[in-house]
């Protein structure tokens, strides 16, 4: 009898035990499926929102992502397992600025936020979001979260373009209304000196010449880049039109001890508007003359054609443009000269490019050249004499 009970009491041990074990092991896979679909959740979130996740053990050192990172970092992530290795995927310029913040946050352990652009392999540049703050239920671990924000960053700046433009397009209202009555009172001031019988020849030219820019000033003003549409002109001389503004620049540059000089590689005639043609030129080369150092400056214009194209190149042998100062160069309002830039020049220079049918753009040079600007306006054909066929 005790035999008997003995043997069951074992064996309803045993089938207890057994049972508890399967239990455990039920409980053990729903767990583990359950945080396999978590996981599999947390993978598709990062994926969509082109994010990953992360974590840093500050005991140990080591940092932890959840994901490859190539929608975030356009590489693997699998050498970046530590703060160090990982400062090395943000852009060079702006590494102090992201290390310095962390370093902060740990210290104070508070949380962080952080922009920063990072370098892809291809060549990509892109700008990410970093967002981290301690664990409230891991001791010593950081967690965080980087993101790439390319989206919203070109959205922020094609806001900021669109205000520029919009402060523009006020700016040249006001400048037109401003310039027309003082302008209109120096032409007639100017007939009124022409009118004198006692006026010298030599007085005659130069009021002549005052003549000549005072109505191309107004010109300029009525027809400021952001006040009216592209107007088809008639064929121009290119050769033409840069040895006028290069006569402009003429006294300057002797002033300085700097040459300027034009070269027509081969006869090019445009149909851009002659006056947008003359101020792209008058905006480049006061750049290169405020750029190329007093008593050893040369600028130089070249005319060409190549193909359906006209061509003018200004070249100077200045000290170049800073890489730093490339990304911007075109933008409205940014100048890299404090006491007197507007940073309006260049930019009008390429929208009156552009209305013109063509381009501008930063081209090749050859030493002793440092920076050239490419313009590409839309050729007109040179004109067929009547007698043979040739053109003139």
């Amino acid at each position: 009898m005790l035999r008997a009970a003995v043997t069951f009491g074992v064996g309803y041990l045993f089938a207890a035990g057994w049972e508890w074990q399967r239990r455990n092991r039920d409980c053990l896979a729903f767990a583990l499926s359950e945080l396999g679909a978590r996981r599999e959740v947390l993978t598709e979130a990062q994926r969509a929102s082109k994010s990953v996740a992360w974590s840093y053990n500050l005991s140990t050192g080591r940092m932890t992502w959840e994901e490859e990172g190539f929608d975030v970092f356009g590489r693997s992530l699998f050498d970046a397992s530590t703060p160090e290795t990982s400062l090395e995927l943000v852009y060079e310029d702006d590494r102090n600025r992201v290390s310095q913040l962390y370093q902060d946050a740990l210290q104070k352990d508070a949380p962080f936020e952080i922009e920063f652009r990072c370098l892809w392999p291809n060549g990509e540049m892109h700008w990410l979001e970093a967002r981290g703050r301690p664990s409230a239920t891991r001791p010593h671990t950081w967690i965080g979260l980087t993101s790439n924000v390319d989206s919203r960053k070109r959205s922020e700046q094609a806001l900021i373009r669109s205000e520029k433009l919009a402060a523009i397009g006020r700016l040249s209202s006001t400048i037109a209304h401003e310039l027309n009555n003082p302008l209109a009172a120096l032409t007639n001031l100017i007939y009124l000196a022409l009118s004198d019988p006692a006026l010298s020849e030599e007085s005659r030219e130069y009021l002549a010449v005052a003549h000549t820019q005072i109505r191309r000033l107004s010109t300029v003003a009525r027809h400021l880049p952001t006040q009216r549409a592209f107007a088809q002109g008639g064929p121009t001389d290119l050769h033409e039109i840069t040895k006028g503004a290069v006569d402009l620049f003429a006294a300057r540059c002797a002033s300085k001890g700097c040459q300027i000089r034009t070269v027509e590689k081969s006869p090019a005639r445009t149909s851009a508007p002659k006056e947008d043609v003359t101020q792209i030129l008058i905006n480049l080369l006061n750049n290169s003359c405020d750029a190329v150092t007093e008593g050893m400056g040369e600028i130089v214009v070249e005319v060409s054609s190549q193909e359906d194209v006209a061509c003018i190149r200004i070249l100077d042998n200045g000290p170049g443009i800073p890489a730093e100062v490339l990304r911007h160069l075109f933008e409205p309002f940014f100048t890299t000269k404090t006491d007197i830039g507007t940073g309006v020049g260049l930019w009008m220079a390429r929208e009156l490019a552009i209305r013109c049918g063509g381009r501008l753009i930063l081209g090749d040079y050859a030493a002793p050249f440092a920076t050239a600007f490419h313009l590409e306006l839309p050729l007109a054909e040179l004109p067929r004499a009547q007698d043979n066929g040739t053109y003139s």
